[in-house]
């Protein structure tokens, strides 16, 4: 009976640590006590649950003598996830979620964009400490008198992992929490913390739709099939562009802003002249990759995981149907363009599987330019985009992702004189595709708006989730004005070009055109199609998808190393192609490696044994700064 008495004292311990780590992370997360009180007095079960749910990992501590080692530990990891999360906020809107476990080696690449030095130590510091705090709490702290009675615990844990997921059930059955997240910033907020990052642990990918089979495929098709436009082929082929411009908004759109020249004046004068209107994009202040998959694939992330990322899950290993696809079908060529790292995201990976022939990140690319943070700046990639243009005898897709507007901003001024900036990239770009007298369209757009403390209401047009889009063209399309959201801008833009080529292009365009009158039959329907592409029977390709990924070519230009001189201990590569990513790999070791001119890198110092025994295994590979080698060149 004392065993009992004191099992059911830890409880009562669980109960009362879980809500003081409830009460902390939450305060953290919303910035004050206040605003936690009043989400308790507002939703009572809600705040219940979620003390619950983060009492649960708690109950492992039944499982060992060693109590208070379990407890601190438990507790710690709440309060660092509540940590992370309040200063992933101070930065951008959404909150911390499982999808920035895939990205952690892109965030430690980054830290010095958001974090100084003196943070950078401080929070090393708080791991060593916490580090040591478990290893003292380990040795040091008072085990239970007595041994672990397995049954007993096993029957505790069972409860109470019943009686967590047996509420949460019940409470998503009910509507009490939501299970899907349009707005990941206020679930947290409106769901509360600990139960909307489980949620993004456990709900990943899309669901099964509900009746998903053949025959709702089948009907679908025979939808799309009874359209107008699925017979119709296109009969201009224009090149095809798309620049995803990074936190591109106009500043015109904040209430509070007051200025004595506008900004973006080029992007202006387009908007006045050229089909042109309000995205609606997946996120606020960060999330580049999900606009960026919507747009290329036209599909709704609303239907995945909260907070999840394709290109870190399902993309990794499942070629998708996409524009790059759609297109290459009429006979295109496919080319993406991204003036940072090419591992980013994973897209050295991706973009393969969403049917890219070429690849140019920032390791293939001359002579670029920094900004004052130290991201590249746009202008270079007007002749990037040309570069691709000129490699190809037929017309061309180019997607191409900008990066200069990148976070963090000293100022909001800051931030002006960037977008100043990629205006007059803009301005050159229409200007070098004009003078080229090729059919052409160009889609301008932002993927979110930039990370600063703002409100909906804020904004003129009431919402943190919609930048602006322009289409620039030579065919004279009609100046049209809508708002889209971004998984339909590809469908637009192409349905105002006559080419309506594609499962999810079709689709989209069927709505648009007020063929498929139900918005509610509109997103089941995206649903079904979305669910059977990535993860069902492919039943809209008769069974098996016909989409495979590409053998992905990186730049345009070739990397070519000719020679091999090794004079006065220096190794001397002579060839075509090189730029500073240029690394010499001897055998499978990277060498400190000089950059003198594209025809010409060294490495400096090398021992003759070392040279002799590697002579023959000499190669040239691209590295950007997380050190992963993009292509390699065996000389």
């Amino acid at each position: 009976m004392d065993y009992l008495k004191r099992q059911g004292k830890w409880l009562a311990a669980i109960l009362g640590v879980s809500l003081a780590v409830h009460i902390l992370i939450e305060t953290i997360s919303r910035g004050s006590l206040w605003e936690v009180l009043a989400y308790m007095g507002r939703s009572p079960l809600v705040f219940l649950l979620n003390t619950l749910i983060v009492a649960l990992p708690f109950v492992l501590l039944f499982f060992t003598r060693r109590r208070y080692f379990v407890m601190t530990a438990a507790a710690s990891l709440w309060i660092l996830a509540g940590a992370v999360n309040g200063f992933l906020l101070t930065f951008r809107t959404t909150p911390f979620t499982a999808a920035d476990f895939r990205l952690v080696k892109y965030a430690v690449s980054l830290l010095t964009d958001y974090m100084t030095w003196p943070q950078i130590i401080g929070a090393g510091a708080g791991i060593v400490l916490l580090l040591a705090l478990w290893a003292w709490c380990f040795q040091k702290a008072p085990a239970e008198p007595e041994p672990v009675r397995l049954p007993v615990s096993a029957a505790l844990a069972a409860a109470c992992a019943l009686l967590v997921v047996g509420g949460t059930t019940a409470a998503m059955g009910q509507g009490i929490l939501a299970v899907r997240f349009g707005n990941i910033g206020q679930a947290f907020l409106d769901y509360g913390f600990p139960y909307c990052f489980s949620n993004s642990l456990l709900n990943t990918g899309i669901s099964r739709p509900e009746g998903y089979d053949s025959e709702t495929v089948a009907a679908i098709e025979e939808e799309l099939k009874s359209s107008e436009r699925y017979e119709v082929g296109s009969e201009r082929m224009p090149n095809v562009i798309m620049v995803q411009l990074e936190s591109f908004f106009d500043p015109l759109q904040y209430r509070n802003y007051q200025f004595e020249k506008d900004p973006i004046p080029f992007f202006r004068y387009l908007k006045d002249r050229y089909p042109s209107g309000y995205l609606s994009v997946p996120s606020v202040g960060a999330g580049t990759a999900n606009t960026e998959f919507e747009c290329i694939t036209g599909m709704n992330l609303d239907f995945f995981g909260p907070g999840e990322y394709p290109y870190k899950t399902v993309l990794q290993k499942t070629a998708c149907e996409s524009t790059a696809f759609d297109l290459k079908k009429l006979g295109y060529s496919a080319h993406a363009i991204h003036n940072n790292e090419g591992t980013f995201y994973d897209r050295h990976k991706v973009f393969a599987q969403l049917g890219f022939d070429t690849f140019t990140p920032i390791e293939y690319m001359y002579d670029e330019e920094r900004n004052p943070t130290g991201w590249c700046k746009d202008e270079i990639l007007v002749g990037e985009i040309e570069k691709a243009l000129d490699s190809t005898k037929e017309p061309d897709f180019v997607y191409t992702i900008s990066v200069q507007g990148h976070g963090a901003y000293p100022s909001f001024e800051y931030y002006c004189e960037q977008i100043s900036e990629m205006d007059r990239f803009i301005q050159d770009l229409v200007y070098a595709l004009n003078r080229r007298e090729e059919p052409t369209v160009l889609v301008l757009y932002g993927d979110h708006l930039p990370g600063f403390e703002w409100e909906a209401a804020d904004m003129k047009n009431y919402s943190l989730f919609q930048t602006q889009y322009v289409v620039w063209n030579n065919l004279n399309l009609e100046q049209t004005h809508r708002t889209v959201e971004a998984y339909q801008l590809a469908a637009w833009v192409l349905d105002m070009a006559e080419i309506h080529e594609g499962t999810m292009i079709r689709y989209h365009q069927s709505y648009l055109d007020g063929e498929i009158e139900s918005k509610q039959q509109y997103l089941d329907g995206m649903k079904v199609l979305e669910y059977d592409i990535l993860y069902g029977d492919h039943e809209i390709y008769q069974g098996e998808s016909p989409f495979a990924a590409t053998q992905l070519q990186m730049g345009i230009d070739p990397i070519v190393p000719e020679d091999a001189v090794y004079k006065d201990s220096h190794l001397l590569i002579f060839g075509e192609g090189f730029n500073r990513y240029s690394k010499v790999f001897l055998g499978d070791e990277m060498q400190e490696t000089t950059y003198v001119w594209p025809e010409l890198i060294l490495v400096k110092d090398v021992d003759p044994d070392v040279y002799a025994r590697y002579r023959d295994q000499i190669s040239v590979k691209q590295v950007g700064k997380d050190k992963q080698a993009l292509g390699t060149y065996p000389l």
